[in-house]
């Protein structure tokens, strides 16, 4: 997914200088897709579409901050691609444990798997954190860069849907939790596949370390950042 963004930015920001009404409609693009996405997610039911939405939903703001250009909505960019790899790997992959178990891809057919699934039941409430961008997790750090970029490029009102756009990643990934995880168990389905569980154990704490440990990573970032504003002036 992440080779599209480095095509837009190798063809656009390096290559060719994109025009500024050009600019202003990627803009609105990629926060309208960003909004779209998530709003499909919402009323979705379907496992893994909804994580396939939301995927979507999360390209829109690494696209809204190459196009906004500002040093710090770049910066939240390029860490929001290292924070969404690691986040929404293990999403995917608890989808993959569940499904496998269950059998059924419908969150309403679920219900009470942290009874016998607990390790992938953290694992994805951790991942979802980091998606929906709650501190101190890494994905916070990159949505607050991209939405205080587009503020300082007096894209107010695309902040304003950016927000709320993670305001429906809230509430479309607790759904999820809380359909598949909580209540009641329908289905009898023990965390049968110990590698892909500790698998996901990892990428949720690497989640959280690279949010508590984001200072490292934010240097690369920088390095990276200071690269393409030099590009684009």
């Amino acid at each position: 997914v992440k080779i599209g963004v480095y095509a837009y930015a190798r063809l656009f920001l390096y290559t060719f200088k994109i025009p500024p009404d050009w600019q202003q409609a990627i803009i609105i693009l990629a926060v309208l897709s960003s909004l779209v996405a998530a709003g499909a997610a919402t009323v979705e039911n379907d496992f893994k579409r909804i994580l396939a939405y939301s995927t979507v939903s999360q390209i829109g703001y690494i696209f809204l901050g190459l196009s906004v250009a500002t040093p710090t909505a770049i910066s939240g960019a390029l860490l929001f691609i290292l924070m969404h790899g690691l986040a929404k790997a293990g999403l995917f992959l608890c989808a993959g444990i569940v499904i496998h178990a269950t059998h059924k891809r419908d969150i309403r057919e679920m219900g009470g798997l942290i009874k016998t699934m607990p390790i992938t039941a953290i694992s994805f409430l951790l991942c979802a954190f980091s998606v929906i961008g709650l501190p101190p997790l890494g994905g916070f750090f990159s949505k607050l860069l991209v939405i205080m970029g587009t503020v300082q490029a007096d894209q107010v009102w695309v902040a304003a849907l950016a927000l709320f756009t993670a305001v429906l990643t809230m509430f479309y990934l607790l759904r999820v939790f809380a359909l598949v995880f909580l209540g009641e168990p329908k289905i009898p389905a023990p965390e049968k596949t110990p590698s892909m569980v500790g698998v996901v154990a990892v990428l949720a704490g690497l989640s959280v370390l690279a949010g508590l440990l984001v200072a490292y990573p934010m240097k690369l970032v920088q390095m990276a950042t200071t690269h393409i504003s030099w590009w684009l002036r």
